[in-house]
């Protein structure tokens, strides 16, 4: 098998490749580039065949790129050109050719690809890194996987996504039904603090919704329920500590959002940030508890939380929440959930 690797010894990735080859029971030949150089009809060559241009193929580190200004993406490639035909360095490596085809290798196990078969293992990198495991096995093979599942990290998308026109949609779930509830008057703080960030909400009225498996699913207020969570895009869960756990009108609330809805996971990927009110001491098992359905449900849950204790104090007669450090850290809460979910 005829293999030729554009070969720099000062590289780690450059190394790695070569001793990969050459286990593989290979003999490259070796093109050492920053001493013979480039030719343009060879680089316009060897991009064509690897699929690169100028700017994929322009290595921004440990070369003087930054320095000559190459890294503006206003520079075209014919610029880029020119300076890698000056500075042989600006061209990435290792570049290795075969009868299997052209390639920057880059991570190293990419020349796997272009061997007729992998060398035997364990092989690693310099940097400790496995490439193959004890038995020869690839750790990128995935038999058990279609190739078409898998696509190139699509740049454009990750960093310019289609974004919503609409305001962020947040979903308010409270866990008390008496007349003066703690962790309804919360939420409808919170709710308050969303609105003022531009987000729309709804907060859902547990009152009425029956006990899990006491009623079928198309029940009313489950129905509701449901719909709001599929409206949804983040939601905000407050419980009061009873006993000390999350209250039950909580839990049922939770319980009564299914993991699958039609084929579609209504909670999945979605914002979740949760709160508790106590009437004692400052606790935080109810929202402990909350994380760990949260990431049952499969929600994100922020890192930020909002625990309130003695709420009784923290409530005026009127039912609004008095300045304090527990206000300021509900404030906190919704600032972080937003952030989240945008």
């Amino acid at each position: 098998m005829s293999i030729v690797i554009y070969h720099n010894p000062d590289c780690g990735t450059s190394r790695t490749v070569l001793a990969i080859i050459e286990a593989a029971g290979e003999t490259p030949e070796i093109i050492p580039y920053l001493e013979t150089g480039w030719t343009r009809p060879q680089l316009l060559g060897l991009f064509a065949a690897a699929g690169l241009t100028p700017r994929t193929a322009l290595r921004a580190t440990k070369s003087p790129a930054e320095e000559l200004g190459l890294l503006d993406p206003s520079v075209d490639d014919e610029t880029l050109l020119a300076a890698m035909l000056e500075h042989p360095v600006l061209v990435n490596r290792p570049i290795v050719c075969s009868p299997k085809g052209v390639r920057l290798c880059r991570p190293s196990e990419a020349v796997l690809d272009l061997l007729d078969r992998v060398p035997p293992g364990p092989m690693v990198k310099e940097d400790g890194t496995s490439v193959t495991d004890p038995k020869g096995d690839t750790l990128s093979d995935t038999p058990n996987v279609e190739e078409r599942h898998f696509h190139p990290i699509d740049t454009d998308r990750l960093l310019s996504p289609d974004l919503a026109t609409h305001a962020p949609r947040i979903l308010l779930l409270y866990g008390s039904l008496r007349e003066r509830s703690f962790s309804r008057l919360m939420t409808e703080e919170a709710a308050r603090i969303l609105t003022r960030l531009g987000a729309e909400t709804r907060t859902f009225c547990p009152s009425g919704l029956p006990l899990p498996d006491d009623a079928e699913a198309d029940h009313p207020k489950v129905q509701e329920l449901r719909d709001f969570v599929t409206w949804s895009e983040g939601t905000v869960w407050c419980s009061p500590e009873r006993h000390g756990a999350m209250s039950g009108i909580m839990k049922t609330q939770i319980d009564w959002i299914p993991l699958s809805l039609g084929g579609v996971r209504p909670t999945q990927g979605k914002t979740l940030a949760v709160m508790q009110v106590s009437g004692g001491s400052q606790s935080f098992n109810a929202v402990n508890q909350l994380r760990i359905l949260g990431r049952w449900m499969r929600l994100l849950t922020i890192p930020n939380q909002s625990s309130t204790p003695k709420a009784f104090l923290e409530f005026g007669e009127a039912g609004r929440m008095k300045p304090s450090p527990f206000y300021d850290r509900m404030v906190d809460v919704m600032e972080e959930l937003m952030k989240f979910t945008l």
